[in-house]
């Protein structure tokens, strides 16, 4: 709870700070940090309206009534955007096989190929990890455990209870930095978080993959033991049964979806009210408090539930710990443009479930965490419509490769430790990509006459698409 109230008071100064300017000129590089859609005055320090769309800043930009916009797709297709989309399927595909997004290499291919800013590649970022775990998701609540002793639904609900609550708070709270902190901390902090997962990840790699081998080897016929019949066979201690679960626990998507329409409501409450003020502060605390509640209340039961029910290795450490890192995962999700199930990851393998079961569990987590951030950037102006449908659609069919031909190879071959190579590929991929482009960009920031420390603001005009 203290580390609980720490957060609140945090995301409370920073709301409080939102409607203040730093005193710092802009520069023409900065100036969607500084500006937001206005253009920069280089020679005099300040943000005015622009003439031209020379006036625009990354290249993307066109000048429409005054305002930087990036241009419509019709218009502003090229084939750059054709290389990112193809890239973007081929990376999707891979992606769903671990139920994770791809943001740490979508955002810098976005900025680089298209000449997007960060916050609008964040967008379509979030677009097209969306419309890859539709698909992901559709599939897996048909799905059942696959054992014989534990008659359940593959995804872990009573996990997923645990974790969407806070990863809502974490959207929220990402939401406010996502708009002040220059590019060089989000992508340091970026690279400093995909470096633990990927260390993580890796380790359980390795043990997947013995296992795999070691189960193979026990299946494959022994000649010593051909013709040996039933006599000898060994006496396997068979497990305790637990109880059959229904394939869709109406509490626990109860408690999933409220979560996530509570924070949709007061978003939408956010956007008729004047930027930092104090109904503005609300619009941001009650939905905080009311996951905050959901998640103990959750936990409070699931502490008095008799242990052949739970479905997951149930203590202090994977009830309170692991959880918290779910609000990371928002963070991320909202701050960096990365899918939550990228970091949530090695937390699920960590509280003992399977592949298959982590892979599906992190693609629901991975869902209602882009979901929820994508239509706070749509709500606030942010999100451009025709890039966003294109992108999601890319999304969904990259999903059908992964999962009916990737998967499908994958369980033919009985090689799950590809699943966790999977994670690992995406992680090591976007620790490169976002290192190489944080590097990029902080020499083409310095080059032009920019900082590379410059805070932007949470209260700035909004600059959406040219429709």
């Amino acid at each position: 709870m203290r580390g609980m109230k720490r957060l609140l008071c945090a995301l409370l100064l920073a709301l409080s700070l939102s409607s203040g300017a730093l005193c710092e000129s802009c520069t023409r590089v900065t100036q969607r940090l500084q500006c937001g859609a206005l253009a920069c005055d280089a020679i005099h320090g300040r943000c005015v309206a622009c003439n031209a769309s020379g006036d625009c800043y990354p290249r993307a930009m066109t000048c429409n009534g005054g305002r930087c916009v990036v241009a419509g797709l019709v218009s502003g297709f090229s084939s750059h955007t054709g290389v990112a989309l193809i890239c973007a399927f081929i990376i999707c595909s891979i992606a769903v096989l671990a139920g994770v997004g791809a943001g740490g290499i979508h955002i810098p291919m976005f900025c680089l190929l298209m000449g997007l800013p960060m916050d609008i590649a964040v967008g379509l970022s979030q677009s097209t990890t969306c419309g890859q775990s539709v698909v992901n998701v559709f599939l897996a609540v048909q799905k059942r455990f696959p054992s014989a002793e534990c008659s359940r639904p593959l995804i872990n609900y009573q996990y997923l209870t645990l974790l969407i609550p806070l990863g809502v708070i974490g959207t929220l709270v990402g939401g406010v930095p996502s708009k002040v902190f220059p590019d060089l901390i989000r992508l340091s902090l970026l690279f400093i978080l995909l470096a633990v997962v990927l260390y993580r990840t890796v380790l359980k790699l390795v043990a997947q993959y013995r296992k795999d081998k070691a189960a193979r080897r026990e299946t494959a016929p022994s000649p010593s033991l051909e013709g040996a019949g039933t006599a000898d066979t060994l006496d396997v201690p068979e497990e305790v049964p637990r109880p059959s679960q229904p394939q869709y626990p109406w509490l626990e998507i109860l408690c999933v979806v409220s979560s996530f329409l509570v924070n949709l409501a007061f978003g939408v409450w956010r956007t008729r009210t004047k930027c930092g003020g104090g109904v503005y502060i609300v619009t941001y605390c009650v939905p905080v408090l009311a996951n905050i509640i959901m998640f103990l209340w959750y936990r409070y039961r699931l502490a008095k539930m008799e242990k052949c029910r739970v479905t997951f290795l149930c203590n202090a450490k994977t009830t309170i710990l692991y959880p918290l890192v779910s609000i990371v995962a928002g963070i991320a999700a909202a701050m960096l443009g990365i899918g939550g199930g990228l970091v949530l990851g090695f937390v699920l393998y960590e509280v003992g479930l399977i592949p298959e079961e982590a892979a599906v569990t992190g693609g629901v987590v991975t869902l209602f965490l882009t979901l929820s951030s994508a239509l706070s950037l749509l709500i606030e102006g942010h999100l451009l419509i025709d890039y966003a449908g294109v992108f999601f659609a890319c999304g969904l069919v990259s999903a059908f490769l992964g999962e009916f031909v990737f998967m499908r190879l994958i369980k033919k071959y009985r090689a799950h430790f590809l699943i966790v190579a999977a994670l690992v590929t995406i992680t090591a991929g976007s620790l490169a990509f976002m290192s190489g482009f944080g590097i990029y960009n902080s020499l083409n920031l310095v080059h032009n006459g920019g900082s590379v420390l410059t805070f932007g603001r949470v209260c700035r005009a909004n600059g959406g698409s040219d429709k």
